[in-house]
């Protein structure tokens, strides 16, 4: 008895074989097209979260920025060094019969429920920088100033005369003429500040926007940015015109561009940009 063992031609194994290569590379480009947009689509959420975080840093920091009270220091196209407000504080004494004057500054601020503890990380210490309101004739804008001096000792074991709430007593050496010359009182305001830097610095090659303190190394915030313009700053004065001079800065116009070297579905980079106008405090 004889059995039929055909199998299959050449030619239908050819043809299932085309066939099947031709659905597993249908399918395996869908995973790749599929593969690459979800790329595209995580950088472009990166990106758009650097450019949020950006900007909130520098409009939280620059709008607080007086550029009348001498504030902006340098500015640039890619960069601007600042002073920034750290500490606040209010007079309730002060002694200036001494050479080296003195003021005391609350350490307790009282609200009508509780009491906000000033002492600790946000007590002034010797070595600050500060601004001290002096209000001279109180019946005159014209001649109210803010006097620059630092700190050269401190005393925490002092407390406020009027309510003998905790206090920390400023020193100031070899200042007396100054403050003799101008009005400071009880209730004049006492500010801290330190000086920043906000540009671009380069990491692992990427470029990031970046802040240095006082004389201190860069140190990145957030990125990646574009490597050429990834950071712009426009400074404008009351009436909308670009200036160049510190004083005069009344809005700071910065463009952010973060860039990828991922490729969109269409081949082409992912990147962001925002824009946004700060309005300094005057």
């Amino acid at each position: 008895m004889t059995r039929d063992r055909r199998g299959f031609t050449l030619i239908e194994l050819l043809v299932v074989t085309v066939l099947g290569a031709l659905v597993v590379g249908a399918a395996l480009q869908v995973l790749i097209t599929n593969r690459r947009a979800y790329t595209a689509q995580t950088a472009t959420i990166s990106g758009q979260q650097s450019t949020r975080m950006a900007v909130e840093v520098l409009f939280a920091e620059l709008r607080e920025v007086s550029p009348s009270g001498g504030d902006i220091l340098a500015m640039s196209g890619d960069s601007i060094r600042v002073r920034l407000m750290r500490k606040f504080s209010i007079i309730c004494a002060t002694d200036f019969t001494v050479a080296d004057p003195t003021v005391t500054i609350i350490d307790t601020l009282r609200t009508a429920s509780s009491m906000v503890l000033q002492a600790g990380a946000n007590r002034f210490e010797a070595g600050d920088s500060v601004f001290i309101w002096a209000d001279n004739d109180p019946d005159l804008d014209s001649d109210d100033v803010w006097i620059s001096a630092e700190v050269d000792a401190t005393d925490t074991t002092v407390t406020c005369p009027q309510d003998g709430a905790g206090a920390t007593e400023l020193e100031f050496t070899g200042l007396l003429a100054v403050f003799l010359a101008d009005s400071v009182g009880i209730g004049a305001p006492v500010r801290s500040f330190q000086e920043f830097t906000f540009g671009t610095s380069t990491m692992n090659g990427d470029v990031y926007l970046s802040r240095r303190r006082g004389g201190g190394d860069m140190i990145p915030i957030t990125g990646p940015l574009q490597p050429s313009n990834g950071l712009e700053f426009v400074y404008r004065d009351s009436l909308g015109a670009v200036t160049a001079t510190p004083a005069d800065v009344s809005q700071i116009e910065i463009v952010i561009r973060t860039g990828s070297q991922v490729l969109g579905p269409l081949g082409q980079m992912v990147q962001d940009s925002v824009e946004v106008l700060i309005h300094t405090r005057g």
